[in-house]
């Protein structure tokens, strides 16, 4: 990132200049549905309270959330003012839906009843409606609804990107090169990965196999008919998740969202195009740092 400034909104709307913090962290992990920032400047006095954080690098916004926490702290080097912030995905996923069933379900439907309340005005996807019946049960929460709609539809997982529309059209993904590596580790994790899954026929004998010939050590699960999981997915999913690259960089690569990222690692190997699992962007008096774990890649010159 270059030229970074923070903005803070107020409850009016209005909008307040932060200043340069003294640290700040940005972390993403692809199972969390909302990224995080945590950040503290150089405070004079004790701040208006804020709803939310716009960050920018140059005039690109790079993050936009919620105000989870604002502490004051004041110590012998002076006043201090910590932010806890995530991203608008938050919303979602703290607010629950009115449980109601939702005929012919539609993206414009829930656009009404669930998110231009939460704010979003801007909603981007196919707004046709789908046959059946979308049944909201009691405590499922807004983005439980989205997300499942999303996922049975287009086989989508939505998001909100940082100038605040939440698409639901799925994350395009982009390739990304990581320079000069500070740290690297190279995790194999064999206990991960799954050796045959069998799979429950019509007839009631799990009597369907499938099999991950690459697994070096027997490991089996069993999958009712009732599960709705697909058996070549969770041997894949073993697959990705025994093999992980875990490296630190200098500079800013934020935001990670959806990426893959081809890295050199002297004496080790080249990977390529390996999809982020989690990535942490700090900034302190060192300068900025990304530390990324990377998954299994389609290409790998690293020896399996």
């Amino acid at each position: 990132m270059g030229a970074v400034t923070y903005w803070g909104i107020l409850g009016d709307g209005a909008q307040m200049l932060l200043g340069d913090p003294k640290e700040a962290l940005f972390s993403y992990d692809r199972e969390a549905p909302a990224h995080q920032l945590k950040a503290v400047f150089p405070a004079a006095g004790l701040w208006e309270g804020l709803s939310q954080v716009v960050v920018y690098d140059g005039g690109r916004a790079v993050f936009r959330g919620i105000v989870d926490e604002q502490n004051t702290r004041l110590d012998t080097r002076g006043i201090w003012t910590e932010l806890v912030c995530r991203s608008l995905e938050a919303l979602l996923l703290d607010n629950e839906a009115a449980p109601s069933p939702i005929h012919s379900p539609s993206l414009k439907a829930l656009r009404t009843r669930l998110l231009e309340p939460l704010g979003f005005r801007e909603v981007i996807g196919d707004e046709g409606p789908a046959p059946g019946v979308l049944e909201i049960e009691k405590g499922a929460s807004c983005w439980q609804v989205l997300a499942g709609f999303c996922a049975g539809r287009w086989g989508t997982v939505p998001y909100v990107d940082p100038e605040g529309a939440l698409h639901c059209e799925g994350l395009e993904g982009q390739e990304g090169e990581i320079g000069e590596v500070l740290w690297a580790e190279v995790s194999r994790r064999p206990c991960k990965e799954l050796s045959q899954v069998w799979q429950q026929s019509f007839r009631g004998a799990y009597d369907t196999l499938y099999q991950n010939p690459e697994a070096m050590v027997a490991r089996r699960r069993y999958l009712s008919s009732q599960s709705g999981v697909d058996p070549k997915r969770l041997l894949e999913d073993s697959r990705r998740e025994s093999f992980c690259v875990t490296l630190e960089c200098a500079g800013a690569l934020w935001p990670a969202t959806g990426k893959t990222f081809t890295v050199e690692l002297p004496g080790l190997g080249r990977l390529g195009h390996c999809p982020v699992k989690s990535a942490r962007c700090r900034i302190d008096g060192k300068g900025w740092r990304t530390r990324l774990v990377l998954e299994r890649g389609d290409m790998e010159d690293v020896a399996d």
